[in-house]
């Protein structure tokens, strides 16, 4: 017969009991090779279970690992007589290996009958358990104890093992062992970590019942929460007031409010030590019990009532505890309130509270979350609006202030409002229900903008209208192409972005001041003065080469039309047709494109396109068509369409950027024919009737043509004094922020002389030339985190945790993550929304912590109609592929 295998020697055994069964067992083997172990109680399963090499296999065999090494174990099923048959051949040689037969719940006068040969043959083993621990348990334990667990019926060998491991300072605990035991821990749980299990976690109590541990359970609680529990009432209403108690307690302590005496006869903790303690143990409870503890809030509150018990209260009573969810709502109230009266600093500090709240960030993956955090997005924008409507406010230049100082004035920064308030309305179109929470705290924003926008288009309007409809000093629309465009080495991309206003433009330089260094140089962000009226027929052609010599607005046989060096180009449906044409009349070798044709071409189409080394026009009209789209009657969010825009605006330079050319793109400019203003419905008193006299052209925010009368709150720009000739058209635009009783939307509009209109952004940069393309093997790239199995809701949740490695070294990192059409690797949707990192919102960057999880939020467009999606993580800095998910399919109808 072959000698066993020996084992490597065992560790430490984990306590003396141990030891002593593994000794016992093992010389019983060496002296008759065959062991019956009968155990009705199943007291040293777990033993067995402990010392266990591989666990029994379906017929019942495995080994165990003893003193002398491993051991053939059987475990009796059902049938004695089966096992008698199994283990024939093991025992039918006259020196039979090792065996250890376990026979759970079987008495061994049940097994004499059939294993008789086998007990004669090899032992049996008496357990004895009770009186093998007695001994080592007295070493540990004090000897009531030791008896009180020896008395009990059920005794097992993992609760005498978990008697002998807790020797600590906090002594043996009955109820710790069966938590240990149940919830298989590896070792006892502390007090805190026991009430807290018990307290989300009714699976063990009939066996504290049965085991007859309530006793040591309300002994427990007490010294913890110094909380009374009836004798006669059943576990689970002990649980009840417990968590009712507890939730109710840190709610009042942050109650500020009349008193809630509805709560008078609640029995909440007492003494400094258990009102600390309970506070802690309810902060631990959502951390390490989240859907346990949101089903307990929700719970509690509904029994009392609570939403409407405090609804009535005044804002500002509550401060950032994240008890029970109604919170939320009355926070948010809160918020609606204190920007309702203007007090923009409560607001914000009230939401800089709820930052990390549990009830926003807690659940992430949750709908009602969802929903909570863009409404809490929504109040953030919202505060920080209100705060830059009031400095936009302070730093308003006086009714005498000159026209230069009105441009230094926005372009130093007031144009923040502006962006704010575009952010914000992107957030209130695009939230999952129709309902806003601040409703009447947007409705009064919406007025102060609005009276902001009144004041600086007045103002503006006089101080230009003083300066000869010129601001001294700013560049003209005109003399970008031969200034800006011609002048400079290197190749150059030219994008004319439709109705790009100025604080658009510095979105993009932001975006672009992410760049790293070698992919970006010389960043430059100036504003240039836009042709009047600023409308895209007449700032188009304002952008054309030529328009530096002579530029002109003229009545052409009862026609608008634009002359650009003597070339006239009508307003009609061809004008787009005829710009172009002037433009390689000038330039023959230009190449032109509209940004769709970058986003989507193919890197070898546009190569071949982009033959020579000929100035190249990227033309772009998504945000000019999404503000045109922008009716009551439609409840698309085309600010988000505008963003989208913007979006496209950096990867097209990225894209062209990296083309390997023989003749590369060197150098960008992006800039636009006209800015806008875009808000909220105007009041019927600021839709103003058009004037009298021959009409060339109507639209919301100008009149063209020769008038006869001027209504009052307009103003008549004469031809002459914007360098259009005798022959030139009459411009009358409103003075204030009103608009013309003409067809078209009531909240997107440009033509009229407000800053937003009249200055337009003028970006440029460098890129350094493309390096020629190595082709390498393609890595497969992974997703560090969960996605769902398909995308059924426009709004995809997924998880990412960047692993720590030796280049990031667990430092922040700024990451760019977006949704990508499989058919085309359009992209179709960004991030809207992002806990556990930093998002962005005008660069759509986020600050990611290697080694921490983060949950981001992307929206998909309502007209999305890719059937699979796929989402890559590339660095913001150099715009490497960091991960790339595999595909997903889109089924927006499940």
């Amino acid at each position: 017969m072959a000698s066993p295998v020996a084992v490597p020697a065992p560790n430490a055994a984990p306590n003396k009991l141990h030891q002593r069964l593994v000794d016992l067992l093992s010389k019983d083997l060496r002296d008759h090779r065959v062991v019956l172990v009968f155990d009705a109680a199943q007291q040293l399963r777990p033993f067995l279970d402990d010392i266990a090499i591989t666990p029994p296999d379906a017929s019942g065999m495995g080994s165990l690992a003893l003193a002398h090494g491993p051991v053939t174990w059987a475990v009796a099923g059902e049938s004695l007589y089966q096992l008698r048959e199994q283990l024939e051949p093991l025992v039918s040689a006259d020196l039979p290996a090792p065996l250890l037969v376990y026979l759970p719940g079987r008495q061994e006068a049940e097994g004499r009958k059939v294993l008789l040969e086998l007990i004669r043959a090899g032992t049996v083993f008496a357990i004895e358990l009770v009186n093998r621990a007695r001994g080592y348990l007295r070493e540990h334990l004090e000897p009531e104890k030791v008896e009180q667990l020896l008395q009990r019926p059920d005794l097992t060998y993992r609760e005498v093992a978990h008697a002998l491991e807790q020797s600590g300072s906090e002594g043996f605990s009955l109820l710790k062992a069966l938590f240990q035991q149940e919830l298989k821990r590896s070792s006892p749980p502390e007090n805190g970590e026991l009430a807290r299990a018990w307290l989300v976690n009714d699976q063990l109590d009939n066996a504290i019942t049965t085991k007859n541990l309530c006793n040591e359970l309300a002994d427990l609680l007490k010294s913890r929460w110094n909380l009374g529990f009836p004798a006669d009432e059943p576990l689970p209403q002990w649980r009840l007031r417990a968590q009712r108690a507890l939730l109710l307690h840190e709610f009042l302590r942050d109650w500020q409010g009349d008193e809630l005496t509805a709560f008078r006869k609640q029995a909440l903790p007492s003494g400094k030590v258990a009102v600390e303690t309970a506070l802690q143990d309810i902060m631990r409870l959502r951390s390490e019990y989240p859907v346990a503890y949101a089903a307990i809030a929700r719970s509690i509150e509904a029994e009392l009532g609570l939403q409407e018990l405090i609804a009535a209260e005044r804002p500002g009573v509550l401060g950032s505890i994240d008890t029970f969810p109604c919170e939320e709502v009355f926070l948010l109230r809160s918020v609606d309130a204190f920007l309702a009266s203007g007090d923009d600093v409560k607001a914000q500090e009230l939401v800089a509270a709820r930052q990390n709240s549990f009830w926003l960030v807690g659940l992430p993956s949750e709908p009602r979350q969802l929903e909570r955090r863009a409404q809490w997005q929504l109040a953030e924008a919202a505060s920080e609006l209100g705060l830059e409507i009031t400095a936009a406010t302070a730093v308003l230049p006086k009714t005498i202030a000159s026209a230069e100082i009105w441009a230094a004035t926005i372009t130093n920064g007031a144009y923040r409002v502006d962006g704010l308030q575009r952010q914000m309305e992107e957030l209130a179109a695009g939230l999952p229900t129709p309902d806003v929470a601040i409703a009447a705290g947007l409705e009064k924003l919406r007025q102060r903008y609005d009276q902001l926008l009144q004041q600086q288009t007045e103002r503006f309007t006089q101080a230009l209208e003083s300066a000869g409809w010129s601001i001294p000093g700013l560049l003209p629309q005109q003399r970008i192409w031969t200034e800006r465009v011609q002048l400079g080495a290197g190749r150059i991309v030219v994008l004319w972005v439709d109705s790009l206003r100025y604080e658009m433009g510095a979105s993009l330089q932001e975006r672009f001041a992410s760049w790293s260094s070698d992919q970006l140089s010389e960043l430059r962000l100036e504003a240039a003065q836009a042709a009047l009226p600023p409308i895209t027929y007449v700032g188009m052609a304002a952008l054309l080469p030529g328009s530096e010599r002579s530029f002109a607005v003229v009545d052409q046989a009862g026609s608008p039309t634009s002359v650009v060096d003597g070339n006239p180009i009508g307003w009609g449906p061809d004008n787009k047709a005829k710009r172009l044409a002037h433009l390689q009349q000038r330039v023959p070798d230009a190449v032109v494109l509209n940004l769709v044709d970058v986003i989507l071409g193919k890197e070898k189409d546009l190569i071949r396109l982009l033959v020579g080394s000929a100035p190249v026009v990227i033309t772009s009209v998504g945000i000019d068509e999404a503000g045109e789209r922008d009716r009551t009657d439609l409840l698309s969010n085309v600010r988000a369409d505008m963003q989208r825009e913007i979006d496209r605006i950096e990867q097209a330079v990225r894209k062209l950027a990296r083309l390997p050319l023989d003749h590369p793109l060197e150098r960008f400019l992006i800039t636009s024919d006209h800015g806008h203003i875009h808000g909220p419905l105007r009041e019927p008193a600021m839709r103003i009737a058009p004037p009298n006299g021959k009409v060339l052209k109507l639209e919301r925010r100008c009149w063209v043509g020769h008038p006869a009368t001027v209504p009052d709150p307009c103003v008549a720009i004469d031809p002459t004094s914007l360098g259009y000739g005798p022959e030139g058209a009459t411009v009358v635009v409103p003075r204030g922020a009103g608009v013309f009783r003409a067809g078209g939307s009531l909240s997107y509009h440009h033509g009229g002389t407000s800053l937003q209109e009249v200055l337009i952004p003028v970006l440029s940069f460098r890129c350094p030339p493309a390096q020629p393309v190595v082709k390498e093997k393609k890595r497969k790239l992974t997703w560090p985190g969960e996605l769902p199995e398909q995308i059924t809701n426009r709004v995809v949740m997924v998880t990412l945790a960047l692993p720590v490695d030796l280049l990031n070294q667990g430092q922040p990192r700024q990451v760019v993550i977006g949704a990508y059409d499989t058919a085309t690797d359009e992209l179709v949707a960004r991030p809207i929304q992002a806990v556990g990192a930093q998002l962005d919102r005008d660069t759509d960057r986020i600050t990611l912590t290697p080694g921490e999880q983060a949950t981001i939020g992307l929206v998909l467009p309502q007209e999305v109609s890719a059937s699979k999606l796929y989402l890559e993580l590339c660095d913001a800095a150099s715009n490497l592929v960091l991960h790339r998910s595999g595909d997903l399919v889109v089924d927006l109808m499940s």
